[in-house]
């Protein structure tokens, strides 16, 4: 693999335009939702439109008003925040997206430039049953067909697609391994991820972007603050 190391503010360029899906994904509290939103916001105030779907319970307002005070004014009319309530609505919210797609061709400078969604499988593990393989097996057709028709909007329309994953383990040859949620269904859509690690520093934060292609792997580190990561 080809390792380089980049400052924060050029990671932070890079990353996009993205083919393909781009997830991000870590530990708990690493900051992946403030990751997402700083990304959402830096887009919006550059007047482009971005639709936020956001899986959690509690809605992070005060994060969005702590990073959009460091942007511009009618930051927030480029946005689209969409609540999702369980895993059934986030399937049917996606295969409907298109449509919110087509529709901002109608008018001039309402064309959807990112997708953001925050979690992908925070639902998906909900509804997991070991006792059930039947709907297992059909919890992970529809996540799945939510990464195909994701895959499908960034390649028809060239719209960024950016999913916001968690972090769990697996045994490995007797070692656990650190890899995201979803198994091999991720494995099989994700081209491009952005791992958030904690290190031996409060509030440092180490990113690891990887490109499944060419096999680069870019190294930043930064550091989190109430407005976002500097």
């Amino acid at each position: 693999m080809d390792y380089l190391i980049k400052p924060f503010n050029e990671l932070f360029n890079y990353i996009f335009p993205v083919k393909g899906i781009l997830s991000v994904w870590g530990d708990f509290g690493v900051g992946k939702t403030t990751f997402s939103l700083q990304k959402a916001i830096n887009y919006a105030s550059g007047k482009k439109k971005i639709i936020y779907i956001y899986t959690k319970p509690n809605f992070p307002f005060e994060k969005i008003n702590n990073i959009v005070q460091k942007s511009v004014r009618n930051t927030l009319d480029n946005m689209i925040f969409i609540k999702s309530l369980n895993f059934e609505d986030l399937y049917s919210l996606v295969f409907n997206l298109e449509f919110i797609v087509l529709e901002s061709y109608k008018k001039p400078n309402t064309i959807i430039d990112l997708i953001i969604i925050d979690s992908i499988t925070d639902l998906y593990r909900l509804e997991l049953n070991r006792e059930s393989k039947e709907k297992n097996f059909l919890l992970n057709y529809k996540l799945n067909q939510i990464l195909a028709n994701l895959f499908f909007l960034n390649k028809k329309y060239s719209i960024n697609i950016l999913v916001v994953n968690t972090q769990t383990n697996i045994n490995q040859n007797g070692q656990l391994i650190e890899v995201q949620s979803g198994g091999k269904v991720m494995d099989y859509w994700i081209d491009n991820s952005l791992k958030i690690l904690r290190t031996n520093k409060l509030n440092c934060r180490k990113f690891v972007f990887k490109k499944r292609i060419n096999k680069k792997v870019i190294e930043s580190l930064s550091t989190l603050t109430q407005d976002g990561f500097i």
